[in-house]
């Protein structure tokens, strides 16, 4: 039993074949109940000791069988190539020696097994580190069949924190197609997984913008045929084994030529103007290619600057920001010079993007941030684009640099007083709660919610349309790194009450994507925010949904406390319909506890009370959870007749993902009964209603069970039909 993946599920065959609960097997091994859960789920990795203990007790395993069938057709199966490279900078100059040693590492083949191939680019900021990286990437990529990650670190972000090395790990993780489900959650585990999934690959990766050594160490996949790049301002000396570039600025000959290049000034002029205003303005720019990027912008046709006027103009701002070092006072003069000329509407754009936490946007947000019309906001942005304070990454969608952030906050901080900006922090939060909410509603309609307080609109532009599932997803998608920094900033900012329905409004989105850290570092920060606010209902769903994503990565313990709280504030409150939620939701523990009866206790009396009030939804999944208890005790006809019930209204209600979820079930209940042939079409139907509903934990789990189906058949599987009826979009409920 030395190969330990797929360990969990076979753990669990054999202790339902030898006749042991989870609670027995837990007694025998001295491990706790908890943690054989997690195991057999897949969230944490046995350790030798364990195995040979459960090999004493249940007798050894036999070898892993081989292969099964080939998937069935119109199921996913091959992996596809990786390409998450940035694009290519349009205007590049220069460092044709670095990047001649980068092809040269590249191409080396004699490094020992074990062993991974670094190099670390380091420079002070704005030198234009990111920009080598991806253009050597972007050259080298022929040579990785299996293609390119890139993941920025955010080791120097202002206002972001640092990318941690648990969330890193997820995210390459995910990148490289491993199921949310299957992704361990200790970062030790996580860190073992990844090196295992590029054992056999042939990757380049790119990891930018690292704070220091340990942020990068786990990240290594110990794989010569993966070389990796880092980016930094520090050339992280505790990296032994890297390789190390450390980038200079530009000559003076060089950072003049790519101002030439972005102004369309013609190289005859240059040359006459060396060494004058031309090269006064490269050694003001201090050589760093995103300061010259800047200054070019004011002397490109049409400008607002001629060359004489922009150096002076560089030389009068240069000593203002003396308490910065000698590099980034040139960038920092640089953004000076393009804010200044900027007309009074642009300039309090900039300042009220300096307050916004998430690190893109689009003119909904920008305009809320401002307190504007979205008309005037993308008036306001488009004089940033055309001053290069603000990137168009897409059409509607904007992000700034890390440096530009770091002077857009400073410039906030400049000229704005505090009150004005957490006035536009909370009229951010008034827009994402008002949005959020009705996505929510297109991913989960029919759930019982708690009313938010109504969020002003921007006013006579409306909102963006996220109206229906798949709009909704789409928007949660695009929107949720900022909606979690959100969480933070109210809550530092003392909106404790936008803080806890920010963190609820996202809660049917991080079921769907099952992004556990995530989830629970949101709900965290809101859940004290509820309690500094002392609203104890706001509390009491807040700590319900907590528990829900640490009962998803095993903490069983953690979710039972949680729930405990939760079903006593809402008794308190007298709400009937909450407590029944938090009783079932503590089902669930018991189940996963190995306590079939005390969960079914539970799930019949959260059950009495939905059927009484006409909850139809709630009932149609505690229905769900109760036939998932019978087949634990064996009842497997009163099983599927419950979830048959269950699959029933979900697809009457139009609720894909759950739906899909009560199929995922009809399909393993049909399996352990024995009667594999019946549980396919189930499953069949529950992988392409997953599929349409943008889960890939519930897809996967349909495929894993599947191929069990498949290989218990005895004769080949005949033709089956694998439609699904349910594609209509769920309604919005108003």
């Amino acid at each position: 039993m030395s190969d330990f993946q797929g360990f969990g599920p076979r753990l669990r065959q054999r202790r339902l074949a030898a006749g042991l609960s989870l609670a027995q097997l837990a007694q025998r091994t001295n491990y706790s109940k908890g943690h054989l859960s997690r195991i057999e789920r897949g969230l944490a990795t046995p350790s030798a000791g364990f195995v040979r203990r459960c090999d004493d007790i249940l007798g050894r395993a036999p070898e892993p069988e081989p292969p099964g069938p080939a998937p069935l057709p119109g199921l996913p199966g091959t992996a596809k190539r990786l390409g998450g490279l940035p694009p290519l900078a349009r205007y590049f100059v220069g460092r044709q020696k670095e990047l001649a040693a980068l092809e040269s590492l590249f191409a080396q083949r004699s490094h020992p097994p074990g062993t991974t191939v670094l190099c670390v680019i380091s420079g002070m900021a704005g030198v234009g580190k990111t920009t080598l990286a991806t253009s050597a990437a972007h050259r080298a990529q022929h040579a990785f069949p299996d293609g390119c990650l890139y993941l920025d670190l955010h080791g120097c972000t202002e206002g972001v924190l640092p990318v941690t090395v648990s969330d890193a790990l997820d995210r390459l993780l995910r990148m490289l197609g491993v199921p949310a489900e299957s992704i361990a959650h200790h970062p030790d585990d996580r860190a073992e997984q990844y090196r295992s999934v590029l054992v056999d690959r042939h990757v380049l990766l790119v990891l930018d913008n690292a704070a220091d050594s340990r942020q990068v160490r786990q990240l290594l996949p110990g794989n010569p045929q993966c070389p990796v790049l880092v980016t930094s301002r520090s050339s992280l000396p505790a990296l032994d084994e890297a390789h190390r570039i450390r980038l200079g600025p530009l000559p003076p000959h060089e950072a003049t030529a790519l101002f030439t290049q972005l102004t369309g000034i013609d190289a005859q002029r240059a040359d006459r103007s060396e060494p004058g205003e031309l090269g006064r303005i490269a050694y003001l720019c201090g050589g760093l290619p995103l300061a010259v990027r800047i200054a070019a912008t004011r002397c490109a046709p049409g400008g607002a600057h001629t060359v004489e006027e922009l150096a002076r103009r560089l030389a009068d701002e240069y000593g203002c920001l003396s308490e910065l070092d000698d590099g980034e006072r040139s960038v920092m003069a640089s953004f000076a010079v393009s804010f200044d000329v900027l007309q009074a509407p642009a300039q309090r754009m900039f300042s009220a993007l300096g307050t916004h936490p998430g690190s893109d946007f689009d003119a909904f947000v920008a305009a809320a941030l401002a307190g504007t019309g979205r008309r005037e906001a993308e008036r306001a942005l488009e004089r940033l684009v055309d001053a290069h304070l603000v990137i168009r990454t897409r059409p509607g969608r904007f992000q700034m640099h890390d440096l530009l952030r770091a002077f857009a906050a400073e410039t906030a901080r400049r000229t704005l007083t505090a009150a004005e900006r957490r006035a536009a922090i909370g009229r951010a939060a008034d827009h994402y709660v008002a949005l959020a909410d009705a996505a929510s509603r297109g991913l989960a309609p029919h759930r019982y919610r708690l009313p938010v307080a109504p969020a002003p609109l921007i006013a006579g532009d409306g909102l963006p349309d996220v109206e229906g599932y798949d709009r909704a997803l789409a928007w949660f998608t695009t929107e949720q790194n900022n909606l979690a920094a959100l969480v933070r900033a109210t809550a530092h900012a003392q909106l404790e009450a936008r803080c806890w329905q920010l963190a609820y409004t996202l809660r049917d989105f991080f079921f769907v994507t099952k992004q556990w850290d995530i989830w629970i570092a949101s709900h965290r920060e809101a859940l004290g925010a509820a309690r500094r606010l002392a609203d104890p209902q706001a509390e009491a769903v807040t700590a319900n949904n907590l528990g829900l994503a640490l009962i998803e990565t095993g903490d069983l313990e953690g979710a039972a406390k949680h729930y405990e709280r939760a079903r006593r504030l809402f008794e308190q409150a007298e709400d009937a319909h909450g407590a029944a939620n938090a009783l079932g939701n503590q089902a669930w523990v018991h189940y996963y506890q190995g306590e079939p009866t005390q969960a079914l206790r539970h799930f019949e009396t959260a059950l009495d009370h939905y059927t009484r009030t006409g909850a139809r939804r709630n009932a149609a999944i505690t229905l769900r959870g109760i036939g998932l208890t019978e087949v634990e005790l064996g009842r497997y006809d009163a099983a599927i007749d419950h979830l048959q019930a269950a699959l029933a209204v979900l697809v009457d209600l139009e609720l894909r993902l759950d739906a899909a979820m009560a199929l995922n079930c009809l399909g393993e209940a049909h399996l352990r009964r024995g009667d594999a042939a019946s549980g396919i079409p189930h499953l069949q139907r529950a992988a392409a209603l997953s599929r349409a509903a943008g889960s890939r934990y519930e897809e996967d789990r349909a495929l894993r069970n599947l191929d069990r189906a498949v290989a218990a058949l005895p004769t080949t599987l005949p033709g089956t039909d694998a439609e699904v009826s349910l594609t209509a979009r769920p309604p919005v409920e108003r």
